[in-house]
């Protein structure tokens, strides 16, 4: 704030309003250059249409990897039926190839080596899953 001279009447106690007005012109400019920026929408996707071949309440449910065993040779599980390791991948792409919804969970015991676990994980994205996730020892069977 600057104090201007009044002349013959004195000091004068008026604001100086010129940097203030610089100020808000620069945040004016600053918003209306950020404004477009901004989403503006959610990012959504739409359900693909179900597979005549296979019965809804399979389409829409996930497929379940599990593992169990020793840390040296994991047993594999694709919704109750074993498999072999090397199988894995070629199964699950035939599971998701026949379902609407592509997820893949992924159950393992805690003593197993996470290389295995991993390599699941790989299968799955390999194979098509949109989604591949981890079942934690406190989730429900």
């Amino acid at each position: 704030m600057a104090f201007s001279t009044g002349g013959a009447k004195g000091l004068s106690s008026e604001i100086n309003v010129t940097p203030l007005i610089d100020v808000l012109l620069v945040l004016l400019i600053i918003f209306m250059v950020i404004v477009p920026l901004a989403p503006l929408g959610l990012k959504t996707t739409i359900p693909a249409p179900r597979s005549p071949s296979m019965p809804a309440e399979l389409a829409e449910t996930p497929v379940l990897v599990e593992l169990n065993g020793d840390v040296n040779h994991p047993a594999y599980r694709i919704d109750g039926a074993v498999v072999e390791s090397g199988a894995v991948e070629a199964r699950l792409r035939e599971l998701l190839a026949r379902r609407s919804e592509r997820q893949v969970l992924v159950r393992a015991d805690a003593g197993l080596d996470f290389g295995a676990v991993s390599s699941v994980v790989d299968a799955g994205r390999v194979a098509g899953a949109d989604t591949v996730g981890l079942i934690t020892p406190g989730a429900a069977r």
